[in-house]
Parts: structure tokens; C-alpha cells; sequence
């Protein structure tokens, strides 16, 4: 089994379905905002140009409809159908742009005004750590879940919040941490990552090497 960290991808949640249209004209323009002469986006794709054009266009169409003159509310919804497309891709942009350095990737997507997707609220359920009979080896097991990936970190001081280190990412539910010292107790912790999406890390377990 390997035990290459990957971290989870992260990613944009703009929710538009949610927003009304006077709420997806102030984000967008906040998003335009955010993102211009940034250094993360240095080739926006769509066109920050682009995108603004069509803010104009749909806050006219919006503007026009309040009036309720014929017609109008077919033209808006017609204009927030395009700006949507586009802001789609200017996230998909983003997310790339962000992924790209893994380790900034939650900043860099914030520094574009655009909401990350939160973390799933449940942890796994099942967390075990057991020392094996081989010297220095400890066996985590959670409990399986479709499609799921595993990530597992360990410490020996659970008040240190950077004590945390990973020692495995992968698809693997069981996996065997080798190369532990003996008389030294671990503490480990598990979460899951389901198309993107991560848990919260369940609670720590502790185990005495023997």
C-alpha cells in the first residue's frame, strides 16, 4: 500500500441555484473584484472582460424587469443563463488554478472571492488501531465506504495541533503503520474524502507500541 500524501482537492461552491438575481449580480461583481491583478489568476478564463460585459447586460435585462414591461423577464433569465455558464467556467478556472499547489489551494480559491465547498460534518463511523505482534507495526481499519478515500494521520501529542502527520492517502481501508518505536504511544485519526468532499477526522485512538 502506499503512503504518497495526496491532499483532497478542494472546491468552489458558488450555490448559484440558491441566490436570487440581485445576489448573483453583487457576487459576481465581488468575484470580478477579488480576482482583478490578482497574482493566483494571472489568465482568467473566461475574461474577467467578458464576465463584466455580461454583468452589465444581465443588470440591465434585471433592472428592465422590475418594470414588468413585456418581455422582460424572458430577456433576464436568458442573460443570468449566460452569466452562469460563465461564472462555471470561471470557477472551473479557479479550482485548477488552486489545485495546483495543494497546500495553498483552500487560500487561493478564497483569495478569488469565490466560497469553498465545506467539509462533510460526519466523520467514519468504525476507527480502529491495534499493535500488531510484528515489532513497530500498528494496524488502522475504519469502517468501509463506498468510493471513499482514506486519510490517516498520526501523532504522539495530541495538544499540538501541527503534530499531526500523514501517513497515508488512498483507497486502502486497512493499512499497517510500520516502523514505530516500541514503548512509545501513538495516537491516530481517520477521515474520508468522497468526490472531493472531506470529512471531519474522527476521534483520536491510542495505541502502546510494544
Amino acid at each position: 500500500m502506499s503512503t504518497t500524501p495526496k491532499l483532497v482537492k478542494k472546491t468552489v461552491a458558488l450555490g448559484l441555484s440558491r441566490l436570487s438575481v440581485a445576489q448573483i449580480i453583487t457576487s459576481s461583481n465581488h468575484y470580478v473584484q477579488s480576482m482583478t491583478g490578482n497574482p493566483n489568476f494571472a489568465s482568467p478564463a473566461p475574461a474577467l472582460a467578458i464576465v463584466t460585459a455580461q454583468i452589465v447586460v444581465l443588470t440591465a435585462a434585471y433592472n428592465l424587469s422590475l418594470t414588468k414591461v413585456k418581455g422582460s423577464a424572458n430577456k433576464m433569465h436568458v442573460e443570468l443563463s449566460s452569466l452562469k455558464v460563465l461564472l462555471k467556467g470561471l470557477a472551473g478556472y479557479v479550482e485548477t488554478v488552486a489545485n495546483a499547489d495543494p497546500a495553498n489551494a483552500e487560500n487561493i480559491i478564497n483569495s478569488s472571492g469565490m466560497p469553498v465547498k465545506k467539509s462533510s460534518p460526519r466523520p467514519p463511523k468504525v476507527f480502529s488501531a491495534v499493535a500488531m505482534k510484528t515489532p513497530g507495526v500498528v494496524r488502522l481499519n475504519s469502517k468501509a465506504i463506498l468510493r471513499a478515500t482514506y486519510l490517516y494521520e498520526m501523532t504522539t501529542d495530541t495538544t499540538l495541533v501541527a503534530g499531526w502527520s500523514n501517513i497515508y492517502i488512498g483507497g486502502d481501508v486497512k493499512f499497517d503503520k510500520t516502523g514505530l518505536v516500541s514503548g512509545t504511544r501513538y495516537y491516530f485519526r481517520v477521515a474520508t474524502s468522497i468526490k472531493g468532499i472531506l470529512s471531519i477526522w474522527s476521534p483520536a485512538v491510542n495505541v502502546m507500541v510494544p
